[in-house]
Formats: structure tokens, sequence, C-alpha cells
């Protein structure tokens, strides 16, 4: 059960850490407001920037590892047993709403 454990907190922190390099290389290849050419009065052209694609890499990866945590603890869709009524079962579901 530990090397489960390991293996699954490795992952996710892998994972954390791929969203937390693309992001800041997203944030650091944007494209600024001197880099945008006026064609025309009412036209403009941006250049390319692979900000997109390294933003969409870094919510991906947050999203896998969500899926993950959520899978590997339990978590309500995926629950091995019956949650009982009382507060502690109300704030988890609340903070798994609030998480996505």
């Amino acid at each position: 059960m530990k090397r489960k454990a390991l293996v699954l907190c490795g992952v996710v922190g892998l994972l954390g850490l791929l969203s937390i390099a693309t992001g800041f290389a997203a944030e650091a290849t944007k494209i600024k407001a001197s880099e945008v050419q006026f064609t025309s009065a009412t036209q403009c052209t941006y250049p390319r920037s692979p900000a997109l694609a390294l933003g969409l890499i870094a919510a991906v990866a947050l999203a896998i590892a969500q899926v993950i945590i959520n899978v590997a603890t339990g978590c309500v869709c995926c629950k091995r047993s019956q949650h009982s009524s009382n507060s502690k079962w109300t704030i988890a579901f609340v903070c798994f709403v609030i998480c996505w």
C-alpha cells in the first residue's frame, strides 16, 4: 500500500511541476502589446506564440492530477464506502466541488 501511495504522490507531484513550469513558460512567452502589428485602422496581426499551447498543457496536467487524486482517494464519484450524513462528509464534498 505504501508503494502505491508513493507512486501516486510522485506522479501527481510530477504533473504539478509540469504544470508550474509550463504555466510560467506560457507567461514568459505571451504576446506583449508592442508586438502587435496593425495592418489597417480596423485590423491587427498577432505574431505566433507558444503561450496558448503551454497554457493548455498546464491546464490538462492539473486536470489529470485532480482526476488521479479523486479516483485514488475514492472521493464522491468513486466512493468505496457509504458516506454518512455527518458534517465531515459535507465539508469534504464542498471542498471537492470548490477544487474543481
